[in-house]
């Protein structure tokens, strides 16, 4: 059964008013953009964050928002269509997250006849060239100074060079074998951890292969713009995490020697380093790091039953708090963090009461004085969060104003993708008019080259 006009019609129009209202909301996150005292604070890691929990959305429907307000002056023609209600935030979306400025008329209109996974098909896997703001393609500039032989002050011609070892290594082939591959580890004088190294090439390819895989694992969870660092350190747990044999489990534990002559407050890790006293906060109120306590310089305990964290109070607090960081807005449900509401230096127990569990952007911005937690954490509605200014962080941001009025209509009737198959080798994007013009300047000088370098009786 078919849908009737007036349905169809009734149907187009709520699609259209809804793809409209996007555009409303995107344009406001543009200007939010704009000035970031607008919107951090209140204990925000990211944009996305603060529009998951201001308009009460998903992090994925946040990240396409954020997404698209980013590049509004990039993509004008698209933007406008989608303005008018005729394109939904994915499909704009998918065009802002892929497609070049200068495809943004050709992107719109592929937009309003392709399904959103064919048009994300087509973006992700197109070849687009790199082009600058001028339409020039970056880097296929001819440069005779970095030719030699193409240089008119030279008078002879130069014939290439031949081996008679197709296989012969070139000097820089071989250097690029043959170099001397280290990885050293130190710290610096603020108490920041360095790493530095240099790989052969194999190996350089093997580990950014490795740390793509973790980037795009982690996007896959819904953690976006995570970089390098996050990705390196995200690889370590992942690889610590799998050791199966509790015996060597143990071996590979952090181990921190704590000062109990200090009431705790002195921290060095078995090479000596000094822990920082924000980050010994950090790192020892989840318990997932053996101390060892030292009482005149020698140690005294492994352990603390009342305060490492065990094994089956872990698991009744992420039960508890099913699973995610507890801080509004926040949706991690990988990689968390159990907090002791008051530290166990400050008297605190390790009770269910006194433990909470946050991910580890919050954990690190509380114990950075960015965001305070108090209350009991047994209780429904138990805790208070708080900012770095005292104010209190409700538990959703979301407070829409109810429609008195009728919706408004839609600048434009929206058009539903048709649906068919998608011919992948008849879609083209065409760059501007410079990028050919370019394009023809080197074929030209790559052909008087090639002339030039003849012997005469080839010429």
């Amino acid at each position: 059964m078919s849908l009737s006009a007036e349905l169809e019609h009734g149907f187009n129009d709520t699609v259209g008013v809804l793809n409209s209202q996007n555009a409303v909301l995107v344009d406001q996150v543009a200007r939010l953009l704009s000035d970031e005292r607008l919107w951090a604070g209140d204990g925000m890691t990211s944009m996305s964050h603060w529009v998951a929990w201001r308009a009460g959305v998903s992090p994925a429907t946040a990240s396409a928002i954020v997404a698209i307000a980013e590049r509004v002056d990039d993509l004008p023609e698209s933007v406008a269509v989608f303005r008018r209600g005729e394109l939904s935030l994915d499909q704009m979306a998918t065009i802002a997250r892929n497609a070049p400025s200068w495809t943004d008329v050709q992107s719109r209109d592929y937009a309003t006849v392709m399904t959103v996974n064919q048009l994300r098909h087509v973006l992700r896997k197109y070849p687009f060239p790199e082009l600058d703001a001028d339409g020039r393609e970056v880097g296929g500039q001819v440069d005779s100074a970095a030719n030699p032989q193409k240089n008119d002050e030279i008078d002879e011609p130069v014939a290439p060079t031949t081996s008679s070892n197709d296989d012969a290594a070139s000097p820089s082939d071989a250097s690029a074998c043959d170099i001397d591959e280290f990885l050293s580890m130190s710290q610096d004088d603020d108490g920041s951890f360095r790493l530095a190294g240099r790989f052969s090439a194999e190996a350089g390819m093997v580990v950014r292969s490795a740390l793509d895989e973790v980037r795009d694992r982690l996007f896959q969870r819904g953690e976006f713009g995570v970089g390098l660092v996050e990705a390196l350190h995200e690889m370590a747990q992942s690889s610590l995490d799998s050791i199966a044999d509790p015996a060597r489990r143990s071996r590979f534990r952090v181990n921190l020697f704590i000062n109990a002559d200090r009431n705790g407050r002195g921290m060095v890790d078995a090479t000596g380093w000094k822990v920082p006293d924000a980050i010994r906060r950090w790192i020892t109120c989840d318990g997932m790091v053996t101390p060892v306590f030292l009482k005149g310089g020698l140690p005294v305990s492994v352990g603390r039953s009342q305060y490492v964290v065990p094994i089956r109070t872990r698991t009744v607090i992420e039960h508890r708090d099913h699973g995610e960081c507890r801080v509004p807005g926040c949706d991690a449900a990988l990689g968390l963090e159990v907090h002791h509401l008051i530290h166990w230096e400050h008297g605190g127990s390790t009770d269910t009461a006194n433990l909470v569990l946050i991910c580890g952007k919050h954990h690190r911005m509380h114990h950075r004085g960015r965001l305070d937690i108090t209350g009991d954490a047994d209780q429904p509605g138990g805790l208070e969060f708080r900012n770095q200014h005292g104010r209190v962080i409700k538990p959703s941001g979301a407070a829409p104003n109810l429609p008195t009025g009728p919706l408004p209509k839609p600048a434009a009737e929206y058009s539903h993708p048709d649906g068919g198959r998608l011919d992948t080798g008849q879609v083209y994007f065409n760059p501007p008019r410079t990028y050919y013009d370019d394009l023809r300047d080197r074929m030209q000088s790559d052909s008087e080259y090639l002339a030039s370098i003849q012997p005469p009786g080839l010429r």
